[in-house]
């Protein structure tokens, strides 16, 4: 069957339209497909940037938290020891607050999935017996000898919840020259306390590197 020569020109044209549509239609497919996978690799980059930042942050608030926890019971061990030392009938060293986190118990609340109940307990302790003393030096008359007294005790008490009957051991250390390290990995502090301060520095250190390593990805 041969085709009259008036039907091949519109023929051909109409193949070529055809077929120019087809390759539009596939170069426009391709392209968007492109810019569909290329949109959905930089909201992926986003996403992840996004949540590794969170992470980051989370970590060094964490290793914040216990930083502030390791200064507040370093602060309360060196004043407490100093006061005990210098401390007599005439003479009071400690006239001032012990400084400390005032939002302590979100602090250490925040340590919960590392630290268990006990420890934190242990933590918790020594806050409040701090917060007593303070309290007591902030209300002294400095001619009221008694109230030297009541404050001495506090320092005995927290001295007492560390290192139990060897506290006076303790008070005997050259405080201007022991670091707080020796303060509590020594022989005369209390086992369970000994191994919460040990934890906490440890955290503190691995918490901060965690931190670095994501931030490298």
């Amino acid at each position: 069957m041969r085709i009259q020569q008036e039907f091949i020109t519109p023929i051909i044209s109409a193949t070529a339209v055809i077929v120019g549509s087809l390759i539009g239609a596939m170069c426009t497919w391709i392209t968007t497909n492109h810019s569909t996978i290329k949109s959905i690799e930089v909201e992926n980059k986003i996403v992840e940037d996004s949540r590794r930042h969170e992470e980051i942050e989370k970590l060094l608030k964490l290793c914040e938290n216990i930083n502030i926890i390791r200064l507040d019971i370093c602060t309360s061990l060196f004043q407490s020891i100093r006061t005990l030392k210098y401390f007599n009938n005439n003479y009071f060293t400690n006239r001032y607050p012990i400084p400390i986190n005032r939002d302590y118990s979100r602090v250490v609340a925040s340590l919960t999935g590392k630290f268990d109940l006990k420890e934190l307990s242990y933590i918790y302790q020594v806050y409040g017996i701090i917060e007593t003393l303070n309290k007591h030096i902030s209300e002294i008359r400095f001619e009221d000898k008694e109230e030297y007294n009541l404050i001495r005790m506090d320092c005995e008490l927290l001295l007492k919840k560390f290192y139990g009957v060897n506290f006076r051991k303790v008070i005997e250390v050259d405080i201007d020259k022991v670091s707080y390290e020796n303060l509590y990995n020594n022989k005369f502090m209390k086992d369970g306390y000994r191994e919460v301060l040990k934890k906490l520095d440890v955290n503190s250190y691995s918490e901060m590197g965690k931190a670095r390593e994501i931030n490298k990805r």
